[in-house]
């Protein structure tokens, strides 16, 4: 017998949630069925529209936990640069290191729903949300020239399209270790390799300001 809406406990929310993510994650969002979801969760389609208004609302649900974590943990993260007393871009590494550690953190406690994410690249959600991530990174490394000790010399170098290019380099040194099978530590380590190559290029064009490297 299907439940009034107004019964419906929110354990069946939540058995809701992880059939969905068993049902995104070896379907994707396309040929994922509200039907199986259902019946995974052993539920009317009645209890799931009473949570989730369609398929796109619930497919939200399940990449929010890391979608809304991860954006918030690079608000954090600039905020912290941002508030430095000496935003010293040269001397900043200790910071990204923290944040990679972060990130790695929250990917391997959150696995599933991470691929679902990252197997559904072309959904609007997804690409709004790396949309979202890149004009962040962006917005940031503007600032931070901005800001930086010992004050910048104004160059063509550093325009928009470059600092661009950069953040979507940053995002494919992190896609390019989730594509290897390493352990926790072991991508840890990886991206913070990676982050000092990037650094090191990006320091190496920056206009002389007599710090020595």
């Amino acid at each position: 017998m299907t439940r009034r809406s107004g019964t419906v406990p929110e354990e069946t929310k939540s058995r809701l949630l992880q059939s969905a993510v068993c049902e995104f994650g070896e379907y994707g969002f396309e040929k994922a069925s509200l039907r199986r979801i259902c019946a995974r969760a052993d539920v009317t389609t009645g209890a799931l529209y009473f949570f989730f208004r369609d398929k796109e609302a619930l497919f939200r649900n399940v990449i929010a936990p890391v979608t809304d974590r991860l954006l918030k943990l690079m608000k954090m993260h600039y905020e912290v640069e941002q508030n430095s007393p000496d935003v010293n871009i040269v001397k900043g590494e200790s910071e990204d290191f923290r944040i990679a550690d972060e990130f790695f953190d929250l990917y391997f406690a959150n696995q599933e729903i991470c691929r679902i994410v990252l197997s559904n690249r072309e959904h609007p959600l997804v690409t709004s949300f790396f949309d979202r991530l890149i004009r962040m990174m962006d917005e940031q490394m503007l600032l931070l020239l901005t800001l930086a000790h010992p004050k910048l010399p104004e160059s063509r170098i550093f325009n928009e399209c470059t600092i661009h290019w950069f953040s979507h380099l940053q995002i494919d040194a992190v896609l390019h270790i989730l594509s290897h099978n390493l352990d926790k530590m072991q991508a840890k380590e990886q991206l913070k390799i990676m982050i000092r190559i990037l650094r090191g290029g990006f320091l190496s064009v920056l206009p002389d300001t007599g710090i020595q490297l």
